[in-house]
């Protein structure tokens, strides 16, 4: 078991140097959340050694398993100075500091709830729309909420939108409004034209894009009260 332990921890210590000389947000990203996952097996393993040293038999009771529970929704907002996110999870004032942490790349962000009602959550955001400054981005915690600050490297400048995915998608969607006045001053159908444009968008685009365009095309369903129907992908 000791011997177990032992690689686990030098397999842990090089991961880290990996993960701090990793340059690509990609392979930082997963970087960092196999390192989670190794902390997570390296601290249960720990615990079984004491309880086996002890003579107390060792039990998956111990440390209990968690599940890491991917987060979606937030509120965007924006000042001169930073881009701002609101991140919703009922009691999370109730966990210690370093349980909540917030990792930032120029372009990404990735937020961590440890041990939250007995699970973990996590916030993935990639591709952000223009670069921040990692050095003065931070995150709060207050009641019921986590409050995330990304400093703009450039003051002042206004995001529409939180990532390059989405505008991307606002952008094809401004263009195939703009196409669908006819050479003779008949409109074409608007429904056909967005739905072929975004199809495309769709067929080409990357996971994220297609969530994207997934997320607009229901979200123009609710406004329209089902008249328009999403073409099959």
């Amino acid at each position: 078991m000791s011997a177990k332990l032992e690689e686990l921890r030098k397999d842990l210590e090089e991961l880290v140097k990996l993960q701090e000389a990793a340059v690509r947000p990609k392979v930082k990203d997963a970087l960092a959340l196999e390192r989670r996952r190794w902390e997570t097996d390296l601290a249960t393993l720990q615990q079984n050694v004491l309880s086996s040293s002890g003579g107390t038999p060792a039990t998956t009771s111990t440390v209990p398993k968690r599940y890491i529970v991917e987060l979606t929704n937030y509120a965007f907002d924006q000042s001169d100075a930073f881009v701002k996110l609101f991140v919703t999870l009922d009691g999370v004032q109730v966990v210690p500091e370093e349980g909540v942490t917030c990792e930032f790349t120029e372009n990404s962000l990735n937020l961590l709830v440890k041990d939250l009602n007995g699970k973990d959550y996590n916030l993935i955001v990639k591709n952000l729309l223009e670069p921040i400054d990692v050095s003065k981005s931070y995150r709060k915690i207050k009641s019921d909420l986590v409050a995330i600050y990304m400093k703009k490297v450039q003051p002042g400048k206004k995001w529409d939108c939180l990532t390059k995915t989405e505008k991307k998608v606002k952008d094809i969607k401004s263009s195939a409004f703009a196409d669908l006045g006819g050479d003779d001053g008949d409109s074409k159908d608007p429904s056909a034209g967005i739905m072929n444009m975004m199809k495309k968008m769709y067929e080409s685009g990357d996971s994220d894009t297609k969530r994207m365009i997934a997320k607009a095309w229901t979200e123009a369903q609710d406004k329209r009260d089902g008249e328009m129907k999403m073409p099959e992908m």
